[in-house]
C-alpha cells in the first residue's frame, strides 16, 4: 500500500510524556495517497490534523506550548513541512 508515514523518535516521545503526563503519543500513522488527497480536498492539509494525533496531545493550551512542528524526510534530512501549534486552527 502506498501512502505517508508519520512518526516521532522515542527521544521526542519521551520529551512529549514529560511535558504533558496525560499524553499519549502514537508510535505511527499511515495515511494511504488517496486519503490524503480527498483529505486535503475537504478540509485542509493532513499536517495540520496528523501532529495532536502522533503526539498524542489534544489540548490547544497544551499544543500552544510547542513553538514548531517539523515534519522531516527520514530518507533524506529535508524539512518537508513546518507547524507552529499556537498558529493553527484544531
Amino acid at each position: 500500500m502506498d501512502g505517508y508515514s508519520f512518526s516521532i523518535a522515542p527521544s521526542i516521545r519521551d520529551f512529549i510524556k514529560s511535558l504533558f503526563p496525560n499524553a499519549h503519543p502514537a508510535n505511527n500513522i499511515f495515511v494511504g495517497y488517496d486519503t490524503k488527497s480527498n483529505f486535503e480536498i475537504y478540509i485542509g492539509k493532513l499536517e495540520s490534523q496528523i501532529y495532536p494525533a502522533l503526539l498524542g496531545v489534544d489540548k490547544k493550551e497544551d499544543l500552544n506550548q510547542l513553538k514548531e512542528i517539523q515534519f522531516i524526510d527520514t530518507q533524506t534530512g529535508h524539512v518537508l513541512h513546518k507547524v507552529t501549534p499556537r498558529d493553527e486552527k484544531i
